[in-house]
């Protein structure tokens, strides 16, 4: 009889137990149900607040930043237009398409470059270097006149124009080659070195013909305009 309740006793222990085992384990179940909603239910708009909060800058630290970045930007550019530059003046003698064929002058070789000049005649006083060319004529061009415009990096004539006249492809140093030069240039051998560096604007070289040369500058046309290359010879 002892033995029956005390089986009893043991049977109803047991069952109040798993009751409990199942109560709690609901509950864990519904408390991480609770959780899970809670962390869904966080507005985005609260997290991204909570971001800006924890990466918010002081009034100083901001105007560092925007210091930083424009400077960053100007050396950007400022690179970029130094590349493009320097590429500029190195294609100097190659954006020139040979033959450059006119209605009186065919131009199968050309180079650009500086000279030396000193006190050389015709050269304006004080200029240390100034630009030159050779330009040379195929042999099938007819009779006319050649003109040249050097110009500086603010596109201002320099110097004067000179202007060249040819029979038959030949030119009046009974060749077909002949080397021209500006009557003036470079006044200050920094600026110079500063030109070859390719960190200020090309100077340019406008070669124009015309029937002859004592033709209105209205009657020449333009053959090529090209950059001046940086060589020095």
């Amino acid at each position: 009889m002892d033995t029956q309740k005390k089986d009893q006793v043991s049977d109803e222990y047991f069952e109040v137990s798993d009751s409990h085992k199942g109560e709690w384990l609901d509950l864990g179940d519904k408390h991480r149900q609770n959780a899970t909603r809670r962390r869904r239910s966080i507005p985005w708009s609260k997290l991204i607040t909570a971001i800006q909060n924890k990466l918010s800058l002081s009034r100083p630290e901001k105007i560092a930043l925007v210091s930083i970045a424009f400077i960053f930007l100007c050396l950007t550019v400022w690179a970029g237009f130094w590349l493009k530059q320097k590429n500029h003046l190195a294609g100097g003698n190659r954006d020139v398409e040979l033959p450059s064929r006119g209605a009186y002058a065919t131009i199968s070789n050309f180079s650009s470059y500086w000279k030396r000049c000193g006190d050389t005649p015709g050269i304006k006083i004080g200029a240390v270097a100034i630009p030159a060319a050779t330009i040379t004529l195929r042999k099938d061009s007819s009779s006319g006149a050649l003109r040249f415009y050097f110009r500086d990096s603010n596109k201002e004539s320099v110097g004067d124009p000179v202007t060249m006249s040819f029979q038959n492809g030949i030119f009046s140093n009974g060749s077909h080659t002949v080397e021209i030069t500006a009557s003036d240039g470079f006044h200050s051998q920094v600026d110079f070195d500063t030109y070859q560096l390719g960190t200020m604007e090309a100077w340019e070289l406008e070669v124009l013909e015309a029937i002859g040369e004592m033709e209105p500058r209205a009657n020449f046309s333009l053959l090529f305009k090209t950059v001046i290359s940086p060589a020095l010879r």
